[in-house]
């Protein structure tokens, strides 16, 4: 029998076992590093041009501001209308399953009549929309109920978007607790529900029956004849998206939902059946969608180092894309340029730059930037001190001592995870607030490296 040789294993066995602990290090890093990433986030919501509407009132003159805005300006607009019926709400008087289930085939063929019934008309960007759009004409005593929609919760350790009315201190989506930041979206979506009564539901381009009511007496022919129709509206709305940044309005959606009762008088072979009718829930819409002239680049902060090769890409929304030059610029060609096609040249400096690009349609200019850093980017990061002993009220001063040394962003954020025992500041002086123990972390903003300092407080 061969003698066992440990030695030969002795370094497989090695790598297993720091493979393990390595694996197991990570995960159990990688999930504070994404929690600290969320408490570090220092997020800002990009402010509105035009002020909040807060009242039903507000968002009916908003709409309006915005509809004046995309009539004055132009952008493509398209209209379109839908229509459906729902097959399992479609009812016979009689209770026929038989003409029940030739009425249920039926519906397909009906709503696509319906929907080709309505004229799809275009204003090509620059053109004139005049003939397909107007401003709302609502009031208040037309509004039963108004909504608006833009904030909504990120979860800093999975990433999950939570709805602004599902919030709870702990993410549905990963089971952390306090890990839930407010956001807000660069889009207002509001919502008004109208009485369907009302003097607005007329005076708009909300969905009316002719044409349903038309479809069905032309599809009846030997089966049926069309003897009374009849719709009551159970819920009327108005729909709109509008960028809250720009003012541009995207969506705006009449539409109204509702039963439908269709008294057939059967003909020919279903004469015997006499006069049946047909019960059924339906939904229509009007809706235009607006497309506005833009110019959007890839990456709006970035960071390059001196000899590297980056491309900035630009993406253009109008009539023909590929028929329009992007024009480049940098402010500071010191520090890098930019040729034709987007791509950045860094010189021999450091610093900051900003590359604009931009293009012209229908004669205005469109344009977008990106801040570009030229530098050492950080490898990573330790702080002065592993190990704090602070009494109560006491302070301590922490440093971030950078890899390499001649790193250029030097930005990095600090945080405590337990601020009951200690707290720190943006610039890295802990404060000791009562007995306990935590630890404070700090992690950079080039690349998210970080270290971490044992705090331990006492009386």
């Amino acid at each position: 029998m061969r003698k066992f040789d440990w030695r030969k294993y002795i370094y497989k066995a090695a790598v297993v076992i720091l493979v393990a602990f390595f694996v197991v290090g990570v995960g159990f890093g990688a999930k504070k590093i994404l929690t600290i990433e969320g408490v570090r986030e220092q997020y800002a919501a990009p402010a509105p041009l035009s002020q909040m509407p807060q009242t039903a009132e507000d968002m009916v003159d908003y709409i309006n501001a915005a509809v004046e805005k995309a009539l004055l300006l132009s952008p493509k607009t398209e209209l379109s209308s839908s229509f459906s019926v729902d097959k399992g709400s479609l009812q016979a008087s009689d209770g026929n399953q038989q003409l029940l289930s030739a009425v249920q085939m039926a519906v397909p063929a009906i709503n696509a009549r319906v929907s080709e019934s309505f004229e799809k008309r275009t204003a090509d960007f620059s053109e004139s929309a005049a003939d397909l759009l107007t401003v709302c004409q609502l009031d208040a005593s037309d509004i039963l109920e108004s909504k608006l929609e833009y904030e909504y919760y990120k979860c800093s350790l999975c990433t999950a978007e939570i709805a602004y009315d599902q919030y709870d201190t702990v993410c549905p989506e990963c089971g952390s607790e306090n890990t839930l930041q407010l956001r807000s979206r660069d889009t207002y979506k509001i919502t008004l529900h109208i009485a369907p009564g009302s003097e607005g539901f007329g005076a708009n381009p909300f969905p009316k029956t002719e044409a349903l009511a038309d479809v069905i007496a032309a599809e009846g022919g030997n089966y049926y004849a069309l003897r009374h129709f009849d719709k009551q509206y159970d819920e009327v709305g108005l729909y709109a998206e509008v960028n809250r940044l720009t003012d541009e309005i995207g969506l705006l959606r009449f539409e109204t939902k509702g039963a439908f009762s269709a008294e057939l008088e059967m003909k020919g072979a279903y004469e015997a059946m006499g006069t049946v009718t047909v019960n059924a829930k339906a939904k229509d819409g009007v809706t235009y969608k607006f497309t506005w002239p833009s110019l959007k680049l890839d990456k709006h902060e970035t960071t390059v180092e001196i000899g590297s090769s980056e491309v900035l890409k630009a993406k253009l929304t109008c009539d023909e894309p590929a028929a329009y030059d992007v024009v480049w610029t940098s402010s500071d060609e010191s520090v890098l340029t930019v040729d034709e096609q987007g791509y950045l040249k860094t010189e021999k400096v450091y610093g900051d730059s900003t590359v604009t690009a931009s293009f012209t349609f229908k004669g205005r200019e469109y344009t977008d930037s990106c801040l570009v850093h030229v530098g050492v980017p950080a490898e990573g990061v330790d702080l002065s001190k592993g190990r704090i002993s602070l009494k109560t009220g006491e302070t301590a001063q922490l440093k971030a001592v950078f890899d390499p040394k001649d790193t250029t962003n030097t930005v990095c954020f600090w945080s405590s995870e337990d601020e009951s025992v200690a707290r720190v500041d943006e610039n890295g002086l802990v404060t000791a607030v009562s007995p306990g123990k935590t630890v404070v972390y700090i992690i950079t903003d080039d690349g998210n490296y970080y270290s971490s300092c044992k705090t331990e407080v006492t009386d």
